[in-house]
């Protein structure tokens, strides 16, 4: 767990997350949309920090770089967490 660099503090101890386009706002003892953000106390932590969920060298066509360097692989790291707001991020949330 790390203090997040992306928050701003609100009144009543709530926090503003700007680490995606949700701009979540989180009151205190609350998580944000990911589920990996998490407001203790007016302070906003990430809950992931440093931990790697999956790891792989996929070819560069899959990725939104798929013009960069055609026919080259890149390196594809992945963390816990979703700021989708899709059925399945929802039940992945339940569980």
């Amino acid at each position: 767990m790390r203090q997040a660099l992306l928050f701003e503090k609100l009144p009543d101890s709530g926090v503003r997350c700007y680490t995606c386009q949700w701009h979540c706002k989180i009151a205190p003892q609350k998580y944000g949309v990911c589920g990996m953000y998490r407001n203790y106390d007016g302070t906003l932590y990430n809950l992931n920090y440093g931990l790697v969920s999956s790891m792989a060298i996929d070819p560069i066509e899959k990725k939104p770089l798929f013009h960069f360097f055609p026919g080259s692989t890149v390196f594809s790291l992945g963390t816990l967490g979703c700021n989708f707001h899709c059925d399945i991020a929802r039940i992945g949330k339940l569980q």
